[in-house]
């Protein structure tokens, strides 16, 4: 079952029951693309997987996908027929459309929805016309929508835009982040606004329960004026067994006095109180050169008290989830960090205050979040390529290989994800998003290219969607991350460009071909 983003609420990107799929069976002449489903809009959210869920009276292995079209679709995960869904649901009410705002031309459905499997319940945040943001629960066996809320929130705020001492959640932020289920709340986080904030919801009443402003008294500013932002190219909230919350920010005020939590990993509790904090040394630096460390998510490694962020700086860090370290110097209190490149060097800015800054910066970006497998953290980079560093016995990261070659500059990089069958048969797949669907600066779109590395040394490559012209996945999708399940890959993309009054999205399915070429 892959439920959630990252297939697990510690967001480590392992399936470790696929014995289907074996580095020696993954490669141009055993292995390639089975089919394909069109579905209403982009797929920006990940697809999610469950086994054997009844559905018309029949057990079907199901890969449900969400669309910035606002619908929601099961599919069949392993034969498509005649292409038709399961089941499929939009969100839309009487005589509306989608929302719209960054992404284009519809912003409907952004975040990867999150699956009660004991309730049989689907959570999915969808957009309306005029910013209006709605929680959904949906049963995942008819698609019939069991409850829906309209989203609001507010907190205390000196600023001059609140109202009544109240500030609220803008119409214009971007609900970009994974859902986190736990412990019978569903988590929310917003960004791409003046500020960050994260919500929960009693998931069976879909009550508000709680709300977290990232930046109550300050507003962003800036090139890209967020207020520490939840967003993580689309990595979720992760959370451990105690029901603590971990969540990276990316640019915003932090002045170190518990009033603004950008460039911070943050520990908060099921109240969305914060607990615990790391704010990199350097973190005004960082705000001036847009170099969010919130633009990928954090993984909790499991059997260890570690967790571990990376962002736009290149920087990776090891936290201990106890004691996330801080503000120090020289970034003290973190376990470790360790450069995805050991070329850097050194820049500066100016502030939003006149202040000339001068730090250290990474040459590769870091908008993926990490992968875990037997000991080692997977890295995508922009412009990459795969990275393995091996966790050493003191926290600190050796880097131990690198894939052949690096992807599409400009592309954002890649956040891994690892099938494996127990600590055997590791493989990492990753999506080279070359130029994907409007962010090419007037360029057009090109197709993703699923790539599969040896887990144990990435840098041997057993496969890639464009070794073989009938694999081509569809236009690529940025942050778009692909799952693995029952000896099949699933990645979103894209069917039409832009260009398009009402572009579809893609499904690509991808496995073991029945016959060899």
């Amino acid at each position: 079952m892959l439920p959630t983003w990252h297939s697990d609420n510690a967001r480590t990107g392992l399936n470790a029951s696929e014995p289907a799929l074996k580095p020696a069976s993954v490669n141009a002449s055993t292995f390639g693309k089975l089919f394909s489903y069109q579905v209403d809009g982009y797929l920006y959210a990940q697809p999610l997987y469950l086994s054997s869920v009844p559905i018309g009276g029949t057990l079907h292995n199901v890969v449900y996908v969400a669309t910035e079209y606002d619908s929601v679709y099961a599919l069949d995960a392993d034969s498509p027929g005649d292409g038709s869904p399961l089941w499929k649901t939009s969100l839309l009410r009487s005589g509306e459309m989608p929302g719209t705002g960054a992404i284009k031309p519809w912003t409907g459905i952004t975040s990867t929805p999150a699956i009660d499997v004991k309730y049989k319940t689907m959570y999915v945040v969808s957009r309306h016309p005029g910013g209006l943001q709605r929680l959904n629960a949906l049963n995942i066996e008819t698609g019939a929508i069991r409850a829906s809320v309209d989203i609001s929130a507010s907190v205390p705020s000196t600023l001059p835009e609140a109202v009544n001492g109240q500030l609220q959640l803008s119409s214009a932020c971007l609900q970009r982040a994974g859902l986190l289920l736990t412990q019978g709340t569903v988590y929310i986080g917003f960004g791409g606004c003046p500020h960050g904030w994260l919500l929960a919801y009693d998931a069976a009443s879909l009550t508000q329960t709680a709300v977290f402003n990232s930046s109550p008294n300050q507003d962003g500013y800036g090139p890209y004026p967020g207020g520490g932002g939840i967003w993580g190219a689309g990595a979720g909230p992760a959370s451990d067994d105690q029901g603590s919350i971990f969540v990276v920010t990316g640019d915003g005020p932090n002045d170190g006095a518990q009033t603004g939590w950008g460039q911070s990993a943050l520990r908060l509790d099921s109240g969305l109180k914060v607990h615990d904090y790391f704010t990199p040394f350097n973190a005004a630096f960082l705000q001036c050169k847009d170099s969010d460390l919130g633009a990928a998510g954090v993984v909790l490694i499991p059997g260890s008290n570690y967790a571990a962020a990376g962002g736009k700086n290149g920087e990776l860090f090891i936290l201990n989830q106890a004691g996330l370290g801080h503000q120090e110097a020289n970034n003290a209190g973190a376990v470790s960090g360790t450069w995805y490149n050991s070329s850097t060097y050194t820049d500066m800015c100016t502030d939003n205050h006149g202040n000339l800054l001068t730090g250290t910066v990474g040459d590769y970006r870091i908008y993926g979040t990490m992968a875990w497998f037997n000991g080692a953290l997977y890295v995508g980079a922009d412009p990459g390529p795969i990275k393995r560093f091996a966790l050493q016995g003191d926290g600190s990261l050796k880097l131990a290989s690198a894939g052949p070659t690096a992807f599409a500059a400009g592309g954002m990089g890649a956040t891994p994800f690892i099938s494996a069958n127990g600590t055997s048969d590791g493989i990492v797949w990753a999506v080279d998003h070359g130029t994907p669907i409007g962010n090419g600066g007037g360029n057009p779109p090109t197709h993703a290219v699923l790539h599969a590395y040896d887990a144990a040394d990435v840098s041997h490559e057993l496969y890639n969607s464009s070794q073989n012209a009938a694999d081509a996945a569809g236009l690529s999708i940025k942050f778009v991350v692909p799952i693995v399940a029952n000896g099949k890959v699933y990645v979103g993309s894209g069917h039409d460009d832009q260009t398009v009054a009402n572009p579809a999205g893609e499904l690509d399915v991808y496995g073991i071909l029945k016959k060899a070429r």
